[in-house]
């Protein structure tokens, strides 16, 4: 066990150490992840399951050297096909340890799945076959990085939740976390978004026919939309503007006069 955690604690030392000959720079920083546990158990060839008994550390390596914590739902969620630098599609190294009367054992693996109950991170591990019904004592998962901006939809971020992130994977559409409390004209739903401001971010808007089938699209990811009516930004002609029903997702204009629901949206 003594070996391990000198290990850990010396990864640890050389990510986060500052060194006054190099400052931070803008490249893309690399996360890298590690997972510690009291044991693991292989309940089958190719499935790890791990306890969260605290979050994951993640640190960058130089010349960013940042570190932080993350929990077990954002971790896996880096899996996800709705995560930029998805593990899904590039699935990451990892060294799996752990310690017996023998010594510390070390295996290189490759994650090409991994789940939460909350309490536990079930990974599915390809190559090589890990032992049926082994349970492994004093172990940590290190796993190989991905890109600085591994955004998830869904994820809180920048005032909101991400709905929607563009092929480059640093910009896209933010949704407001709640909608208006009650419905508004058209005309009220402008000037309710243009005046938003939540935290530091005052650069809200009512979101284009094409930003709001966005929402929809993702509105079990988003979450909080109360209504069935939303209205857009978009205008028809002077007398109309486009709304969207989100049971069906169908587009249709009506009078801006009429009330709907409103959710408002931010770039990033």
């Amino acid at each position: 066990m003594k070996k391990l955690i000198y290990l850990f604690l010396a990864l640890i030392i050389v990510a986060c150490t500052t060194d006054d000959n190099n400052n931070v720079d803008d490249t893309q920083a690399e996360w890298l992840y590690v997972h510690t546990a009291i044991d693991a158990n292989a309940t089958n060839s190719t499935t790890l399951v791990m306890p969260v008994t605290n979050d994951i550390f993640a640190f960058t390596d130089r010349p960013n050297r940042e570190h932080k914590y993350i929990s077990a739902e954002e971790f896996v969620s880096y899996w996800s096909e709705d995560a930029t630098n998805s593990f899904q599609f590039d699935p990451p190294n990892a060294v799996f340890t752990s310690v017996s009367d023998d010594g510390v054992a070390e295996v290189e693996v490759v994650i090409i799945g991994a789940n939460t109950d909350g309490d536990n991170i079930t990974y599915t591990i390809q190559n090589p076959k890990l032992t049926e019904n082994a349970t492994f004592v004093d172990v940590s998962l290190f796993v190989d990085g991905n890109g600085d901006n591994n955004l998830v939809i869904g994820q809180s971020y920048q005032g909101g939740i991400i709905a929607y992130i563009d092929s480059s994977g640093k910009h896209g559409l933010i949704a407001a976390t709640e909608d208006h409390n009650g419905e508004l004209s058209w005309y009220d739903a402008m000037n309710y978004c243009n005046a938003l401001t939540v935290g530091q971010y005052d650069d809200w808007h009512l979101p284009s026919k094409d930003e709001l089938n966005r929402l929809y699209e993702k509105q079990t990811a988003i979450g909080g939309f109360t209504g069935d009516y939303y209205w857009s930004s978009t205008e028809y002609n002077f007398y109309n503007a486009w709304y969207q029903y989100f049971v069906y997702g169908n587009q249709s204009a009506s009078n801006k006069n009429y009330p709907g629901y409103v959710r408002a949206v931010r770039a990033f």
